[in-house]
């Protein structure tokens, strides 16, 4: 790092960070599969117009913000990214349409700082995605500019091997953007980082800025939590998996899409698989998060899916112990995501609901205690659960007929009902049920079960809870 840019890192934090240590993001110390901040626990769930709101600016931003947290929204993907129209570049132009990376554009870190005082003001985290492979068009500023030779970095694929070829030059310039980008960054409390989108640049990149960005925190006594999102979604808890000693946390978005991902029952048991991966390591659980949840419209888009899907994706995330999900912008024309439409408003309100009843925080991902009660449904019916053995079970329904049993485990003879419709986001009276008990504790073992059969064909959640 540049001695003066260290300096000047040092100095802003000292003159304006308010940052409290123990307030900052960081894995939940009861139950690191979630995050905790300001010293509690939080669930992340969130959705947006676009993946880059710091480029919007006065009322467009404030609106959608203030909209986002009306619904139960907390949780936003940022990527420093420039490529839309009406985006800034970071650095100054010259006169002859050149830039020059020894010169700040202003507006575009006066649009990352107001940003980031009003997302801090709502409590909504950001994820934030240093670089992204799909800005370096060959108009962009790391091309044309004054101060980098044309031989130096004059593509793509240049631009991502400065760390392999030691290329000093590129790297001076590439670590000056960064040095500016911490000097904001470091004086908030509810940031996670993310090396890159999409990456198929290799572990000596990613990290290389996963360590840079980790050591300028640890020299500022600052924890920060970090991540890198592969294009395979296994290849992102493999390369996690692989450097504990520089990411906190996994970034699985790419298995919400049809086509890196999985749809129903496959795109759940990934996550199972992840799962079971990341909890035999010694270190131990660490959230998995889902910054972007594909699907959009009709499903015009065969690589993202459907807005249905989408709907499903994010309800299975949270039902299988991911600690945050997010539904993606939907970019034209191919319709990437559903962005912060009012069916996804609905689901949002309606997760919040849930959560208001429900302790996520000590519930786990438990489908091995749904029952079948035909055996041709065991793969064409969903149902999804999380739950607390012997206090709270939720089962999450898609859109459908459905019927399942649901084992409670624990000795019980009554549980009680309750039935949340998402789309009417209205909760059912309670319903005390009898469990239904066959076979001996003292020869072939007793099972419980009771039916829970949806009320119509819209999307439910049963919360199913233990009485005295």
């Amino acid at each position: 790092m540049n001695a003066f840019h260290y300096l000047l890192i040092i100095i802003l934090l000292q003159l304006e960070s308010g940052v409290s240590p123990h307030g900052a993001i960081q894995p939940y110390r009861n139950n690191p599969w979630y995050w905790e901040y300001k010293g509690e626990p939080i669930l992340l769930r969130g959705a947006s117009d676009e993946d880059n709101l710091f480029q919007w600016t006065g009322r467009k931003l404030t609106e959608h913000l203030d909209l986002l947290s009306s619904v139960g929204g907390n949780y936003l993907r940022n990527t420093m990214s420039d490529r839309d129209t009406g985006n800034v570049y970071a650095f100054g132009q010259t006169g002859n349409n050149l830039y020059d990376l020894e010169r700040w554009n202003d507006e575009y870190w006066d649009r990352l700082t107001f940003f980031l005082d009003e997302t801090s003001k709502r409590d909504i985290i950001v994820q934030l995605t240093l670089w992204d492979q799909f800005d370096l068009s060959t108009s962009h500023p790391w091309f044309n500019n004054i101060n980098i030779k044309k031989d130096v970095i004059n593509n793509r694929a240049a631009f991502y091997k400065t760390v392999e070829t030691n290329n000093k030059e590129g790297l001076y310039y590439q670590g000056k953007f960064i040095d500016k980008l911490l000097s904001i960054t470091l004086k908030y409390d509810h940031i996670l980082y993310n090396i890159n989108n999409e990456s198929s640049e290799g572990a000596i990149w990613e990290n290389y800025w996963a360590r840079y960005i980790q050591k300028t925190a640890e020299n500022l006594r600052r924890n920060v939590c970090i991540t890198s999102m592969q294009f395979d979604p296994t290849n992102s808890v493999r390369h996690v998996m692989t450097f504990r000693n520089f990411y906190s946390f996994v970034e699985i978005s790419q298995n919400n899409q049809d086509s890196r991902g999985g749809r129903g029952h496959a795109h759940w048991e990934n996550i199972m698989n992840w799962r079971k991966k990341i909890v035999s390591q010694n270190t131990g659980p660490m959230p998995m998060n889902n910054e972007k949840v594909y699907g959009g419209k009709d499903g015009v888009n065969y690589s993202a899916g459907t807005e249905t899907e989408a709907i499903n994706r994010f309800w299975r995330n949270i039902f299988a112990g991911c600690a945050a999900s997010r539904f993606h912008r939907p970019a034209e024309p191919r319709v990437w995501g559903a962005g912060l439409n009012d069916r996804v408003q609905i689901n949002l309100k309606a997760m919040d609901m849930l959560l208001e009843e429900l302790d996520i925080f000590s519930a786990s991902p438990h489908n091995d205690l749904l029952i079948h009660t035909v055996a041709a449904t065991a793969t064409s019916m969903e149902a999804y659960v999380t739950a607390e053995i012997g206090r709270q079970y939720a089962v999450y329904f898609p859109p459908g007929n459905n019927m399942v049993g649901l084992d409670p485990w624990i000795y019980v003879n009554k549980l009680k009902i309750r039935w949340l419709d998402i789309d009417e986001l209205k909760w059912s009276d309670p319903e005390v049920v009898n469990v239904q008990w066959e076979g001996s504790r003292n020869e072939w073992g007793d099972r419980g079960m009771i039916i829970l059969k949806t009320p119509s064909n819209r999307p439910y959640v049963a919360l199913v809870e233990v009485g005295e």
